[in-house]
């Protein structure tokens, strides 16, 4: 019967792993070596790839053709190397290598594997993920899902050492990636995510690196050779320097000796001092991680419960002792750092449903609302007594987003592009949002919108990666409203962590078309400040809300009225939009004179209450709107709002169209008992005239916004500002 494994798929070393039915234990599934892990070195001999320790120690001595540390360089589409004339890409070599394990752990197995729970660095883009997955499919695995290492690490630890309200910092310092991330263990076997960061390119090769430089730099003292340019002797100290490493994570100092070519016989001694000096910035650069996400999550560093240290790396004691005097705190020891990974991957691939996440819509001004962290944040933590939970199936994961996700725009002020975020970092996935962006069409040309995603949360867009750019057409030109249409464009990460994008364009309840284009090679414009030619002046826009208080008006009406007011007020962009407002009934008042400022307009909206200019409609208010309009210079507009029947229609009708003659343009929402044909009368355009039902006032009133150039936002070929929306389904 097929089995469902976990592999860790490493830089350095990887390693499979699967739940034994008989003890319900995840274990490691050796290799034909014996060996628990095995290398991630690929040597190809006569095109054929070669695998394993042999490859390792191929690399070691310097052989040609022999390839590692591929990971780093997942989701790139250029070669990684040419070895006999073929390229390789790191996906490519990626498939080789998983494609390897899945055959050795078969063979010790007897059976057939058939799907599997792949591990990847939590601070992987989408990219990379996606390069994962595909290399897997090469390999002849359906990957069930993707786990990130350091939750994969913490699982394996929670199985026999759980305590609710743990808050767990997992320290991955891999071969070639290092990812630091808080977790806590909640109730009943719920493993949540608080936060990551990580540096896909850092890791304990930059150690090694290190070791070889200084090894290097000793026979340079010794042999009087310029050793560094010599690719023999680099081969010799390469050969050497995993075996210093690891000799000084037990002895203070180490002896090395070698022969050179073409010199001879070299001893020279390496103290763990000298090595930590050289490494000391390495380290700090983890350590400016660590505090980052504790200050990201908000708490203290006493309220960090275990560290837990996952990757071969971390067993050099120069880690420990870091971690212990940045946190007081003495790392858990009694983990394999090796095998954990793996283990925690073998876990999650028991799972029969592996969505634990439950799906969060909610993202208020660009930060996300959960519960997750609110557990943790402004208060201590009650850790309470270790539980074995004895059952892998009682384990339950909820990861988060490690790199905020959002779309090239033009700042509010038309100056530069920036990162208009639209699904913040460390939110829980699965997650989907959606935002609202103005976009001019046009009659003449095909409509085309370019989408250009970024990952990450700085402001400057290239300082972000930009995984994709996507292509969406079929945009309709809408002549009513003046060309001027929404598009909603909707951000999702899936369970692995993988993008998609979809968009509709106004209230429309199907997809456009989108299509994905590889991102220009040539980004550079975007941080450039913009052309001011680029954009036209936005004309001056002058608004008068004009509302019924009469009688007939009062409790519901006038308060869904006041609310709608208010709610297009919010929507108008006040830079170049100045609204007013007038009551009407028995005589017309004005109660707030054109103005720019948002909150002086809704508190007098708000002051609105039925009699405050009589009991009926024996008065309409054109005569005081075409007073407040007179002077002002640019687009004029008035909005009516009305529930009944004018005693004054003829002398209305006449003074709303001097209005229309000196360059007013007249809108009129009516419920209730209005007349729609008066509606129409006093409209500048029957299409100006909207006869709703009292519930439909935010949704008339929001139309007439989106006509007048409000809700509207700046990205490319787009104008104002962002506003979140309801998400949809696939």
């Amino acid at each position: 019967m097929p089995v469902s494994v976990g592999i860790d798929l490493g830089t350095t070393f990887s390693a499979v792993a699967v739940v034994d039915q008989k003890s319900g234990l995840p274990k490691i599934i050796p290799n034909l070596e014996g060996g628990k892990i095995t290398p991630s070195v690929i040597q190809f001999i006569d095109g054929k790839p070669i695998f394993g320790s042999e490859a390792e120690s191929a690399f070691n001595a310097g052989e040609p053709d022999c390839v590692t540390t591929f990971k780093r360089y997942m989701g790139k589409t250029e070669s990684y190397c040419c070895i006999e004339d073929k390229e390789y890409t790191a996906e490519q070599l990626s498939a080789l290598l998983l494609h390897h394990l899945k055959n050795q752990a078969e063979v010790v197995l007897g059976d057939t594997i058939h799907e599997a729970v792949i591990t990847v660095p939590a601070y992987f883009y989408s990219l990379e993920r996606e390069a994962t997955i595909n290399a897997a499919k090469t390999a002849g695995l359906n990957v069930k899902k993707l786990i990130d290492e350091p939750n994969a690490a913490a699982m394996a630890y929670g199985l026999n050492n759980w305590r609710e309200n743990a808050i767990i910092l997992v320290y991955d310092l891999g071969g070639g990636t290092f990812d630091v991330t808080l977790t806590r263990m909640g109730k009943d076997g719920d493993l949540s995510t608080i936060t990551t960061q990580g540096d896909h390119l850092l890791g304990g090769r930059d150690w090694d690196n290190r070791i070889l430089t200084l090894l290097l730099d000793k026979f340079a003292i010794e042999t009087g050779f310029d050793t560094h340019d010599d690719l023999e002797i680099k081969a010799v100290a390469r050969g050497v320097s995993e075996g210093v490493k690891k000799q000084l994570s037990v002895m203070d100092t180490t002896s090395v000796t070698v022969l050179l070519p073409n010199f001879g016989k070299v001893t020279v001694n390496v103290s763990k001092a000298e090595f930590e000096n050289v490494t000391l910035d390495l380290i700090e650069r983890t350590g400016e991680l660590c505090l980052s996400i504790v200050k990201d999550a908000g708490i203290d560093k006493a309220d960090i419960t275990d560290i837990l240290l996952v990757g071969g790396s971390t067993r050099m004691p120069q880690v420990s002792d870091f971690l212990f005097r940045l946190f007081g705190k003495k790392p858990i020891s009694h983990i394999n750092p090796d095998e954990a990974v793996a283990l925690g991957a073998a876990i999650q691939a028991t799972k029969e449903n592996d969505n634990f996440a439950k799906l969060s819509l909610i993202v208020k001004d660009g930060k996300k609302v959960t519960d997750h962290v609110a557990s943790v944040v402004n208060k201590k933590l009650a850790v309470e007594p270790v539980k074995k939970l004895g059952n892998v199936a009682m384990i339950s994961l909820r990861e988060t987003t490690a790199h905020a996700m959002g779309i090239i725009a033009v700042s509010p002020d038309n100056t530069r592009y920036i990162n208009e975020i639209i699904i913040p970092a460390n939110h829980i996935r699965p997650v989907k949002v959606a935002k609202a962006f103005g976009f001019q069409t046009s009659s003449k040309i095909d409509n085309i919108m370019e989408i250009y995603v970024l990952q990450g949360d700085k402001v400057n867009p290239l300082d972000c990666s930009i995984p994709y750019k996507y292509v969406v057409s079929g945009l309709k030109h809408n002549s009513d409203q003046k060309g001027k249409s929404i598009i909603r464009i909707q951000y999702s990460y899936d369970n692995n962590g993988i993008i998609n994008v979809e968009a509709r364009q106004d209230d429309d309840r199907f997809n456009l078309p989108i299509r994905k284009e590889p991102v220009p090679s040539d980004m550079s414009k975007y941080a450039l400040p913009i052309d001011p030619n680029v954009f036209i002046k936005q004309e001056p826009l002058s608004v008068v809300l004009a509302v019924d208080v009469s009688y007939s008006m009062k409790d519901s009406p006038i308060n869904d009225a006041k609310r709608a007011m208010c709610d297009f007020v919010s929507k108008m962009d006040l830079s170049y939009t100045n609204v007013g407002v007038v009551i009407f009934a028995d005589e017309s008042k004005i109660v707030c004179p054109l103005t720019n400022d948002e909150s002086r307009c809704i508190r007098a909206i708000n002051y609105i209450d039925i009699e405050q200019a009589g009991i009926s409609n024996s008065a309409h208010p054109f005569d005081d709107i075409k007073s407040m309009l007179k002077n002002e210079s640019g687009n004029k507009s008035v909005i009516i709002l009305t529930d009944g029947m004018w005693q004054c229609q003829p002398e209305a009708i006449s003074s709303a169209k001097d209005c229309n003659y000196s360059g007013i343009e007249t809108s009129a929402i009516g419920f209730g008992s209005a007349d729609q044909s008066f509606l129409n009368s006093i409209s500048s355009d029957d299409a100006n005239a909207l006869m709703v039902s009292q519930s439909e006032l935010s949704q008339a009133f929001g139309s007439i916004a989106q006509s007048l150039g409000g809700s509207s936002n700046s990205t490319s070929g787009s104008d104002g500002n962002a506003a979140d929306i309801e998400t949809w389904d696939d």
